[in-house]
C-alpha cells in the first residue's frame, strides 16, 4: 500500500470509499454525513487530498485543509470498513505531513454520535475543545499538539 496525492482518476474510488465508510452513519444521525457532501474534485484542487492505494484500488483517503497559523485540519479521514489499519496509517501520514509543513497542531471535528470514531481519536491523543452546532450537525471539535 502506498499513500500519495490523489489524481483525478482516483476520485471515483474516493467517492466509493466515502460511501462505504459513512453510509452506516446515516440512520445514526438522521442525515447524510458531511464527508458524503464534499466535492472531492474541487477539494483535490484547493486542498490536500491523499489516497491510500494498492495499485489502482483506493483503500482509504485523507483530506487536509489549511487552518490559521500553526494549525491544519484533518477534514476527512475514511477507509473501507475492514479493520486493516489503513485509517491508522492515514492518521500517521496526516500528522507527519503537518509536522513537515511546520504545523504544531492538528484539528478535526466529528459528529457527537460517532462514538467509535471519537474513541479512536482520543486514543491517538486528540482532546475535545468545543461542541458546536454547524451546518445541521452536532460536532465535537478536537485537537492534538504535534511534537
Amino acid at each position: 500500500m502506498e499513500i500519495r496525492r490523489a489524481a483525478l482518476a482516483d476520485i471515483p474510488g474516493v467517492c466509493a470509499c466515502c460511501v462505504a465508510a459513512f453510509k452506516d452513519y446515516i440512520p445514526l444521525i438522521g442525515q447524510t454525513p458531511g464527508p458524503m457532501l464534499e466535492d472531492y474534485c474541487q477539494a483535490r484542487k484547493e486542498h490536500f487530498l491523499f489516497v491510500a492505494a494498492q495499485g489502482e484500488i483506493i483503500l482509504g483517503y485523507l483530506l487536509i485543509k489549511d487552518g490559521d497559523g500553526e494549525v491544519m485540519w484533518m477534514d476527512v479521514l475514511a477507509a473501507w470498513p475492514k479493520g486493516t489499519g489503513v485509517g491508522r496509517r492515514l492518521m500517521d501520514h496526516c500528522e507527519a505531513f503537518l509536522r513537515a509543513r511546520g504545523k504544531t497542531e492538528c484539528r478535526l471535528y466529528t459528529h457527537v454520535k460517532y462514538q467509535r470514531t471519537l474513541e479512536i481519536y482520543r486514543q491517538r491523543g486528540y482532546v475535545i475543545y468545543d461542541r458546536v452546532q454547524e451546518k445541521g450537525f452536532d460536532r465535537y471539535y478536537m485537537r492534538k499538539q504535534l511534537k
